[in-house]
């Protein structure tokens, strides 16, 4: 006679431990693409920034079920403490709208971003495809 050396209680526990570290490694990720989406636009942004504003307001936040988990501080340039506010207040605007699930938002907050981008200059969709690139890396590994 064949008897397992486990319990349905340990099989439960380690399922359990396999959940947590898949989720803590899909928020790490999640994080990281943020950082690195934060940094590519502000370092990287084809258009003159005189007050620090635009890249003050770029920012990102992760969510977990409407939680954030993790998120950049706005941080301030040259004198951008407006666009570090602004960039807060509409990451929360656009956060409430996400309450189940993993969310990466990342924002432009000055009103005046979209304007840019349509004068050719590059603000976030660089950015973003970076983004988009390495999130379909993520989810590959994630699958596999």
């Amino acid at each position: 006679m064949i008897k397992p050396r486990f319990t349905a209680e340990s099989v439960k526990k380690d399922l359990a431990e396999r959940m947590k570290r898949l989720e803590r490694s899909i928020l790490l990720r999640l994080q990281y693409i943020g950082e690195t989406f934060i940094n590519n636009a502000r370092e990287k942004g084809a258009y003159n920034d005189v007050t620090g504003n635009l890249r003050s307001s770029i920012g990102y936040v992760v969510l977990k079920n409407g939680k954030v988990v993790y998120g950049s501080r706005f941080e301030v340039l040259k004198d951008g403490t407006s666009g570090s506010d602004k960039g807060k207040i509409y990451l929360k605007e656009i956060a409430l709208k996400f309450n189940t699930g993993y969310v990466l938002i990342v924002v432009a907050g000055m009103d005046y971003a979209a304007a840019v981008e349509s004068k050719g200059k590059d603000v976030l969709t660089a950015s973003s495809i970076i983004a988009k690139a390495d999130l379909r890396k993520a989810f590959k590994q994630f699958k596999g």
